[in-house]
């Protein structure tokens, strides 16, 4: 039996795995942007304001924020001082590396995208990044990619430890019902958005009221369940309208829209100027 058959998948991509020890501003490719990867990022000085699938959070010094493939990220009010060290995975490491993790732990870290771990924890963090960045370096190593991929394993498992010991609100013992309702919302509006733009549709599917679903929303984002529906379409056609070049009447078709009139006027209404606009100034 050779090399081949005990690691059939030694090599790594280009863009499977990377990692800086220092940046300046966060790793997206620009401030409005699907994460399209999964992101672990530690805030070592200054600040900046982060918007993930319309919840807001100025992310601060000493603080870990995890990013997945199909969340929304919208960056602004960067400090001068910000520095951050990050890590990111391609979708299908991340599918490797959290195979058999429970899927409340994943469900979690979806929605609760920032986490405080205090200073004593950046330097340790930062002597680990260390570590995993040697062994991804050392591209000599028969072994490298299961050897990184058990490192970052490892490095799930913990955070997964720490949440679970983490007396606080965030522990996943306390995931309450209307939490757990608000979670299953978004995501039914991430899956059905191009489709379904009316309450009474995701009410509907977690069988309860519409007047119930937007008092749950009121909770959680100080707004009902109907602006979070349309937020987040005018967020998925903002990506589309900077990053495609898809018509605007297959744009309009895509996600359901009468006719392009009716996407124009839809648009403009919640962003005070028409997608053709949008596309010209931020395309």
């Amino acid at each position: 039996m050779g090399f081949q058959d005990v690691f059939p998948n030694s090599e790594l991509a280009g863009d499977d795995f990377l990692i800086s020890l220092s940046d300046n501003q966060l790793p997206l490719g620009s401030l409005l942007a699907k994460a399209g990867r999964c992101f672990i990022c530690y805030c070592v000085e200054g600040s900046a304001d982060v918007e993930v699938n319309l919840t807001k959070h100025r992310f601060e010094k000493s603080e870990i924020m995890v990013l997945f493939p199909s969340q929304i990220v919208e960056q602004k009010n960067v400090s001068n001082d910000f520095e951050v060290m990050h890590f990111s995975l391609a979708p299908h490491i991340l599918q490797e590396v959290t195979f058999r993790f429970p899927p409340s732990f994943l469900s979690f870290l979806h929605q609760h995208f920032y986490y405080k771990v205090g200073e004593e924890a950046i330097r340790e963090e930062q002597i680990r990044f260390n570590v995993i960045r040697e062994k991804f370096s050392d591209t000599q190593n028969f072994c490298r990619r299961e050897i990184l991929i058990n490192l970052l394993r490892i490095y799930f498992l913990e955070l997964y430890d720490k949440i679970l010991k983490k007396d606080s609100s965030q522990s996943l013992t306390r995931h309450n019902r209307k939490a757990e309702l608000y979670e299953n919302f978004c995501n039914l509006v991430m899956q059905h958005h191009k489709k379904h733009r009316d309450v009474r549709f995701y009410a509907d599917a977690l069988n309860i009221s519409s007047k119930y679903l937007s008092i749950i929303t009121f909770k959680y984002v100080a707004h009902g369940a109907k602006q979070w529906i349309d937020d987040y379409v005018l967020l998925e056609l903002k990506i589309l309208l900077k990053s495609s070049s898809d018509s605007l009447q297959k744009i309009a078709d895509d996600f359901n829209f009468a006719d392009l009139a009716f996407m124009s006027n839809y648009f403009k209404a919640r962003e005070g100027m028409s997608p053709g606009q949008y596309r010209k100034i931020f395309g």
